[in-house]
């Protein structure tokens, strides 16, 4: 219960008073404490709402209580203030927070309304929406110190991946698409089917300006553009084309029949293509060599690429492959994988019910060091399922994928039943970028909030 604070402290004094006349009296001087502080400072646990799904998939919210065990406070002596480095989670209800703390004198807080400071119970709930002011009181009633004291809540949910859309340039039907040199290259085709290229810077909003590609044949697998040493590599024909600038192109391997790249790395100096002679590799782009036979079941139509460093050892690169052993794209999709440290590529023999997903235009990006696929109408764990319904999560490397059911890590839902034509990559700046050509065509840009927080 709340007390006017001059009676309290005139109480709270006068009994220090009695005592320092009393022993004063026996010839002993008692000097009364001129220090004020608070020693330690936590708060209780929360109820609060989450939003959720509920058991047909309908948004609905969750009561959960959160133990703010895990949120210290840290107390600045020196400035006076007071705070959880570690926000509480989004959407916490902090307007009715009961405190506890530890103090050197007597406290009370600042009631905005009345103007002044008031003593109040630490059983009392106080609203901490907004930063609140505190008083320690000295035993000696001469000094006193201050206090802020906020407490930190999450303005975003950390794990709700956040969509903006964009316009997409003009007179370009996507199909690969990739950072390069600080911009972000889209790869497409024309309404007449010749080749289509439009650039845009890669950080904030999309802008895009058309580009005129020289040297490249109009039948160059531009959905598998690969990058390594400064260069963009792509298959036509059977042949490699390389790029300095993603404009102008040349042929530098020719006759050997190149299907598809199976991945590149600039940290491991390797860049390996899938061919009729055999799986070939390069240190330099340039000069090819057979390294094994192409084995049977591999990879090579409809590919996603990724390289990536072991977590336990950087010095060994991880090289993954997925996609179709067919050219019409058709049936199970399959997981190859090869490190640096060891000869040959293997394959990942995934259970049927926990396998990559068959999609039209299927697209796995490694993002949030995971494996992250999605695209249009087909076929998961044996069921059909909607074009964009759902991301399907590998968190080992390929091996075991499930649909993504949580409320927090959704596709654009303006996109699900979109069969359009499409292409999609992660940045460097944590962004999943998603353009289509549908009825609901555009740019789509999303992120995990948290990868986007400063550190």
């Amino acid at each position: 219960m709340k007390k006017k604070l001059a009676i309290y402290l005139s109480a709270f004094f006068m009994l220090f008073a009695g005592i320092s006349c009393s022993m004063s009296d026996g010839g002993t001087t008692v000097v009364l404490s001129p220090y004020a502080m608070i020693s330690s400072f936590s708060i209780g646990d929360i109820k609060s709402s989450y939003p959720d799904f509920t058991s047909t998939g309908e948004d609905t919210t969750v009561v959960r209580t959160i133990s703010t065990s895990a949120y210290p406070f840290t107390i600045n002596q020196l400035d006076g203030e007071i705070f959880n480095v570690d926000s509480l989670p989004f959407s916490t209800d902090v307007s009715k927070v009961v405190m506890t703390l530890t103090v050197n004198g007597s406290v009370a807080m600042y009631v905005d309304s009345l103007g002044t400071y008031e003593y109040f119970s630490t059983s009392d709930s106080i609203d901490f929406t907004t930063p609140r002011l505190f008083r320690v009181y000295a035993a000696d009633g001469a000094h006193h110190k201050d206090y802020t004291v906020t407490v930190n809540v999450h303005k975003v949910e950390p794990e709700l991946m956040a969509w903006s859309k964009y316009q997409s340039p003009v007179g370009v039907i996507p199909a690969g698409i990739v950072e390069f040199k600080n911009s972000v290259y889209l790869f497409g085709t024309a309404a007449d089917g010749s080749l289509a290229l439009a650039v845009s810077p890669l950080d904030g909003e999309p802008i895009w300006e058309s580009l005129q590609l020289n040297g490249l044949p109009a039948t160059a697998d531009v959905a598998n553009v690969q990058q390594f040493a400064g260069s963009l590599f792509v298959v036509a024909d059977g042949d490699v084309y390389v790029s300095a600038n993603a404009v102008n192109w040349t042929a530098v391997l020719q006759g050997v029949g190149a299907i598809a790249f199976a991945g590149a790395s600039d940290s491991d100096g390797k860049i390996w293509l899938s061919t009729e002679q055999g799986l070939m590799c390069s240190n330099d782009g340039v000069n090819f060599v057979v390294v094994e036979d192409t084995p049977d079941g591999f990879p090579m139509y409809g590919v996603s690429t990724m390289s990536y460093p072991l977590l336990h050892n950087a010095n060994i690169t991880r090289y993954m492959v997925i996609g179709y052993a067919n050219p019409e794209m058709e049936g199970d999709v399959v997981v190859w994988s090869h490190l640096s440290s060891e000869k040959g590529w293997v394959r990942y023999d995934n259970e049927k019910d926990y396998s990559c997903p068959s999609l039209k235009g299927l697209r796995v990006l490694r993002y949030d060091s995971k494996f992250y696929a999605f695209g249009g109408a087909g076929i998961a764990a044996g069921m059909p399922v909607m074009a964009f319904g759902s991301f399907y999560i590998s968190k080992d490397n390929g091996i075991v994928w499930k649909a993504c059911e949580d409320f927090y890590q959704r596709l654009p839902k303006e996109l699900l039943g979109d069969n359009a034509q499409f292409a999609a990559f992660a940045d460097s700046n944590n962004y999943i970028w998603i353009v289509t050509d549908g009825v609901n065509g555009g740019v789509w840009k999303g992120i995990i909030n948290r990868l986007g927080f400063e550190k």
